[in-house]
């Protein structure tokens, strides 16, 4: 029988870019100009200054681009770097059948390879699609379970997707490709625990390390376990107590995920959790004049997953700020918007202090409960006088049935960006990763991305 890394690995390996749609190649592209500008804006945070402190400190090839820095490194350190600068201001991309932030690891992962192999942008194309589509498969076959167990999808069940798109770029045959997943699958690991930590955005990184590493591996004849993912004490029945079916992959090449199940885009630098409250108040506020003063109490609705991500009620530094609907709401409420500049560390504004003891999360059994509807929220706000404000549960903007338009997705690279490359520089970055497929040597996009000093 055959198992579930052949299975992939099959995949893996005769997968191509003329099977999938333009569709599918426009999310792509879309997902990559999103997935640079965050790691562009992430490159100056912690998390990223301290990765490229021990990047430094270990030495490396310097044949690989740490995205926002001078610095050059080893594929290994590079794919670490950049996923975790890409993920550092939690602003990056989400799938709702991973669960998880899809694209900086994977194109962390997939620039780390491709300029070690001199590939070109359509190769970096085709190992995120396979990538994204291995990941979301092993997502809808193992969550919620998998999630809600305290693993942190991006982590895990993306190490094993950026293992597929880096077996891919680096030209692994099937035998090898199987190796490499299995190496992976002892590899894959991340705690929902360390959100709200420097540790959550690590995990990013984290994934596109384990992926780098597995692939080199795997490539010079380290040998894995054919069932480390389906076995009995593979991967699936550690990490989600389920069996992958036999028929788990069987729409790998055949249902695009990345169109089915799609990408959400965030407009906000939170957990994605917290969008459809933000957006929800935001509009409230605009619509009837909202005063912080006015403001008396506000009821969050939110699904059961929630408040074990959503974990801190009371947060004391920036990165607990993503991880608290207080925060949240009451930035959105007080502002009338939220951006990055808005989570930092140190007393929060006052008007936002005033009104996060008097936001309230509360589960309501009545939201709907398939995946991609966990981020839905219902919000109430009660005013001065017996007033109420409300609306009623719903998605965010950004998710795939409310994708954000091309024109914003440039704006909010240029955004982004604004920090580290010149307005004209980062427009022209701008038009060459809208059509990343006909790069031909990636490290014609990746030496644009620099800056001449830390």
């Amino acid at each position: 029988m055959t198992t579930a890394s052949a299975r992939l690995a099959q995949f893996v390996v005769s997968a191509s870019l003329t099977h999938a749609p333009e569709a599918a190649r426009a999310q792509v592209r879309r997902a990559a100009l999103d997935s640079i500008g965050v790691m562009l804006a992430g490159a100056s945070e912690p998390v990223a200054k301290i990765t490229r402190t021990v990047a430094r400190i270990e030495g490396g090839a310097p044949l690989c681009t740490v995205v926002g820095s001078a610095l050059r490194t080893s594929p290994t350190w590079a794919a670490l770097c950049n996923g975790a600068a890409g993920h550092a201001h939690d602003f990056d991309d989400t799938s709702f059948a991973l669960l998880g932030h899809p694209s900086v690891p994977l194109l962390a992962t997939a620039f780390a390879s491709a300029e070690a192999e001199a590939g070109d942008g359509a190769a970096v194309m085709l190992a995120y699609l396979i990538g994204f589509e291995v990941s979301a498969a092993l997502g809808i076959a193992l969550n919620p379970g998998h999630y809600t167990r305290g693993w942190h999808a991006t982590a895990t069940l993306g190490t094993i997707g950026c293992t597929a798109a880096a077996a891919r770029l680096h030209g692994l045959d099937v035998p090898r490709t199987t190796h490499a997943l299995g190496i992976a699958a002892s590899l894959a690991s991340g705690l929902k625990e360390n959100f709200g930590s420097m540790t959550k955005p690590y995990h990013a990184g984290h994934a596109a390390l384990n992926a780098v590493t597995a692939v080199a591996l795997a490539r010079a004849g380290m040998t894995a376990s054919a069932g480390a993912l389906d076995g009995s004490q593979g991967f699936a029945a550690a990490f989600s107590g389920e069996k992958l079916t036999p028929g788990a992959f069987d729409e790998l090449g055949r249902e695009w995920q990345i169109l089915a199940s799609g990408i959400a885009v965030k407009p906000y630098p939170s957990c994605a959790l917290t969008h459809s409250a933000i957006d929800a108040l935001i509009e409230l506020r605009a619509r009837h004049g909202i005063r912080v003063e006015q403001v008396e109490d506000v009821e969050v609705g939110v699904n059961h997953v929630v408040p074990e991500v959503l974990r801190h009620p009371v947060p004391t530094n920036a990165l607990e700020r993503k991880f608290s609907m207080p925060y949240c709401a009451a930035a959105a409420l007080a502002q009338g918007r939220v951006g990055i500049d808005d989570f930092f560390d140190g007393p929060e504004a006052p008007a936002i202090a005033a009104l996060v003891p008097r936001v309230r999360m509360v589960v309501d059994p009545t939201l709907p409960d398939r995946l991609e509807q966990h981020a839905w929220t219902g919000v109430i706000v009660r005013l001065a006088g017996g007033r109420t404000r409300a609306e009623r549960a719903r998605g965010a903007a950004g998710h795939p049935d409310m994708p954000l338009s091309d024109g914003q997705l440039r704006d909010k690279f240029l955004g982004c960006a604004a920090g580290v490359l010149s307005r004209g520089d980062a427009e022209a970055i701008a038009d060459q990763i809208m059509h990343i497929d006909a790069v031909p040597d990636i490290r014609a996009l990746t030496a644009r991305l620099v800056t001449r000093s830390e």
